[in-house]
Formats: structure tokens, C-alpha cells, sequence
């Protein structure tokens, strides 16, 4: 196991062992092929170098496994979108409750980590960790 801080959080994880999970899995669309998650996958593509690292530290491919929601258009014309990804390892230590938020923001994106773990594969390698994001997307369908 490795162990990273990323903003206010330590944790622990294996990205081999994740990456292994991801590599043997599907695109996300194709449990939704709606165009907010094909949208997604595309805006994937063009996320800022920080969050490809951290998607690449923890082993996941953010394109594959995990859950998508969109919450509609802002003013500006962008979607917002929060999705979440499971990875192998544990938070060792969380922000202080004394935060007003404990996510980490970075290039628009809020980044958080949580033990519970919404809606994780049956065959997900323990321990496991989920991380949420929440980000405001271009709509790059039909472009």
C-alpha cells in the first residue's frame, strides 16, 4: 500500500491491485448510454493533469466502473456533474470537523473520500475506499 496525502486527507491505497479491477471492466456507457454519461465520457478526456494523476495514483480509470449524475445547466452554460469511483485502500486520516468543507478543490473540481460505499461492484477487491467528485462540464456532444 501506498500512502498519499491529498488536500486535507491521508490515505492509503493499491493502485495495482485497482488498476487490475478497471482493466477487466466496461465503459460506463455502456450500463447508460444516455448522453450525460456519454457526455462524460468525453469531457474525460480533456480533465486538467491534476485530476488525471490522481485518477492515475489510485489505479482508476475514469471511464470505466463507477456512478455519474447530472444536476443540470448552469448560467454559464456548463453541466454539473457529481460522480464517484471505487479504489483499493483506506483513509487513515480525515479533515478536521472543524472545516467548513473538507473536500479538496483543485482546477474546478471538489474532490472527497468516504468509507461508505454506495453501489460497489460484488467483486471489488477490500479494503476499499470511495471517492467522489463534483465538477462543472462543457457539453461536448455534437461538436
Amino acid at each position: 500500500m501506498i500512502t498519499e496525502i491529498v488536500g486535507p486527507w491521508t490515505i492509503t491505497t493499491d493502485p495495482q491491485r485497482t488498476k487490475k479491477f478497471y482493466d477487466n471492466h466496461h465503459y460506463l456507457s455502456q450500463d447508460c448510454n444516455c448522453e450525460y454519461c456519454v457526455n462524460y465520457l468525453l469531457a474525460c478526456e480533456q480533465f486538467p493533469p491534476t485530476i488525471y494523476r490522481l485518477f492515475e495514483s489510485l489505479g482508476i480509470d475514469p471511464r470505466k466502473e463507477g456512478e455519474v449524475s447530472e444536476f443540470g445547466k448552469s448560467a454559464e452554460g456548463l453541466y454539473h456533474y457529481i460522480v464517484f469511483y471505487h479504489f483499493v485502500g483506506e483513509i487513515v486520516k480525515e479533515p478536521s470537523s472543524a472545516l467548513a468543507s473538507p473536500d479538496f478543490h483543485v482546477e474546478g473540481f471538489s474532490v472527497s473520500f468516504t468509507n461508505d460505499l454506495d453501489l460497489l461492484p460484488d467483486d471489488f477487491p477490500m479494503p476499499a475506499v470511495q471517492i467522489m467528485l463534483e465538477m462543472q462540464l462543457p457539453w461536448l456532444l455534437g461538436l
